[in-house]
């Protein structure tokens, strides 16, 4: 497969199509451009991590990731609820299945439902305190699993570009 090079720190470059080692057959293997290799770096490292550290999560405290992304921006909401609305939109899920999903939480004691005082039509989701105690062991096994799939790879320097590199994409507004 043919490779790409993107610069690196001291002025050397890097070589991105042998970043995992393996090589792509098809059309993939004949295209030899580094705006496919670079997206398919960060997609596939995104899922990796992922991967990893919902299964992880599952065998230590018994909750799917999504769950803990509801438990997290629950728990670090203003006065500790959310509109379904603002869920959805922070869980990146159709108001349909935000729905189905604080169905699930609340069948398994994590979160319930409390009306709105200043708005009818609006419901808000709270942490149960059996929520906020899985949302701490969570806390604890997603940070440990961040420690050992992500951070350990990285020194300081790596974790400060890094960091510097993705914000300025975020920053660019995609």
């Amino acid at each position: 497969m043919g490779t790409a090079t993107i610069p690196a720190k001291g002025g050397d470059e890097r070589r991105i199509g042998d970043a995992d080692g393996g090589g792509t057959c098809g059309i993939l293997g004949q295209i030899d451009d580094e705006r496919l290799q670079l997206m398919g770096l960060i997609v596939r490292t995104q899922r990796r991590l992922t991967d990893a550290l919902e299964r992880e999560l599952e065998q230590s405290v018994g909750i799917p990731l999504v769950f803990f992304d509801v438990l997290i921006h629950v728990g670090a909401a203003p006065e500790g609820r959310l509109t379904m609305s603002t869920l959805s939109s922070d869980v990146a899920l159709t108001t349909g299945g935000v729905t189905r999903l604080v169905d699930r939480m609340a069948e398994a004691g994590l979160v319930a439902r409390q009306n709105c005082p200043s708005d009818r039509r609006s419901i808000h989701v709270v942490l149960t305190p059996e929520g906020q105690a899985v949302l701490g062991r969570a806390i604890a096994a997603h940070i440990d699993g961040i420690d050992r799939h992500l951070m350990a790879h990285l020194d300081g320097g790596d974790r400060v570009d890094l960091a510097a590199l993705l914000s300025k994409v975020l920053d660019a507004g995609c």
